[in-house]
């Protein structure tokens, strides 16, 4: 656990996924929500995209709490350059899924820690490799049924139902969940925050389902653009 009376440590999200990490990491902090534009001012690739997603929620909540050491986070699915954010509604939830079967995608999540104390500023990129199944039109069906694909990146959870649908992953779990806790860790540490190393690292996970050898190589599908 942080042990600093004077410090005040705040998470720039509402995201349900990261408090609960943030909660189960006991580490003592605040959620805000930033409540910003998420459309960057100019197009990006999903690595640059991402981290500035990140840095716009710390900077919005960081501007309205001076003095606190605030958390951005933001996490995109990426599969051939093409980024599948939160899904409209149920149909394009089952286009991303019908996209992302039997092939391997990567989930970027960003950090930036902004130190109001200071002023400093630090940042990182986590990756995972995630391969799913090839999904068949029932297996689809029942999950869009559980409503748990509409408020997540690729229209999947793998900490829910959506582990069904994977087959393995490559990289760290609960980066897909959407916090890298050993990347925050490595972060806090650069701002002078020491998290002690024996914190347990409750969701990292060795993941891997049974799988057939031609899973994550099927034919590319033509490149598209954001949705």
């Amino acid at each position: 656990m942080i042990r600093n009376d004077r410090l005040r440590l705040v998470l720039a999200s509402s995201s349900p996924r990261r408090i609960e990490m943030l909660t189960r990491w006991k580490i003592p902090f605040d959620a805000v929500e930033p409540g910003i534009d998420e459309r960057p001012p100019a197009p990006l690739g999903p690595r640059r995209f991402v981290a500035w997603a990140a840095a716009a929620k710390a900077e919005a909540v960081a501007a309205k709490m001076p003095g606190a050491v605030v958390v951005g986070a933001d996490t995109v699915v990426v599969l051939r350059g093409r980024v599948f954010g939160k899904p409209h509604d149920r149909e394009q939830a089952a286009q991303f899924l019908r996209a992302l079967s039997g092939r391997t995608h990567q989930v970027y999540t960003a950090l930036q820690i902004i130190d109001g104390r200071t002023g400093r500023r630090v940042r990182g990129v986590s990756r995972t490799d995630v391969t799913f199944r090839d999904v068949e039109p029932e297996s689809l069906a029942s999950y869009l049924e559980t409503g748990e694909a509409q408020d997540k990146a690729g229209a999947y959870a793998i900490q829910g139902e959506g582990r069904r649908l994977i087959a393995s992953i490559r990289g760290p779990y609960d980066n897909v969940v959407g916090m890298p806790m050993r990347l925050l860790r490595r972060l806090l540490g650069e701002c002078g925050i020491p998290v002690p190393a024996t914190n347990p690292d409750e969701l990292q996970k060795s993941f891997s389902n049974r799988v057939s050898p031609s899973a994550g190589r099927r034919p590319a599908a033509p490149r598209s653009t954001r949705p």
